[in-house]
């Protein structure tokens, strides 16, 4: 087993508190505040989807950013995981932006009731998720180049 140099820790370090970042965030939207049906309200308010879709979105974006969080803690599925991470930055950084952009006043509840921020404090801390996302995405490619590459058996 090779020695772990400063640099694999920096990595570990960044992936394991993204997870926390998406554990405990995803968490809140589940347990704080009335649960799922007041997150669904909220995502109502970015007027986005038609009123029948905003439930299932509800239920499942809280419950795959806890997954996600889980998978980059443990490091089991992380290179999938970091690529979930990235879409759900995508999706909030998307959400929260046509938001301000069309002056809606929707609390994303991207925090749970933990603080609350205006649209430019959310999009810079967005922006720093985003960071920390590529950072991992890019070092989880490097690393395992290898891994969920496909198959190598050939047929005769």
């Amino acid at each position: 087993m090779t020695p772990k140099s400063p640099w694999d820790y920096t990595i570990l370090t960044v992936r394991v508190g993204l997870g926390f970042w998406f554990l405990v965030f995803g968490a809140l939207k589940v347990v704080q505040g009335g649960g799922i049906p007041a997150f669904s309200r909220q995502v109502a308010k970015f007027e986005i989807l038609m009123d029948p879709w905003n439930l299932p979105v509800a239920y499942f974006v809280p419950w795959f950013e806890v997954f996600v969080g889980l998978c980059l803690i443990t490091g089991w599925l992380a290179r999938g995981a970091s690529r979930g991470a990235a879409a759900l930055t995508f999706l909030f950084i998307f959400v929260s932006g046509q938001a301000w952009f069309r002056g809606l006043e929707a609390d994303c509840g991207c925090f749970g009731k933990l603080f609350t921020l205006d649209h430019g404090a959310k999009m810079a801390l967005l922006m720093v998720q985003l960071a920390a996302v590529v950072f991992v995405v890019a070092t989880e490619s490097r690393a395992n180049r290898n891994i969920f590459r496909g198959s190598q058996m050939r047929l005769p």
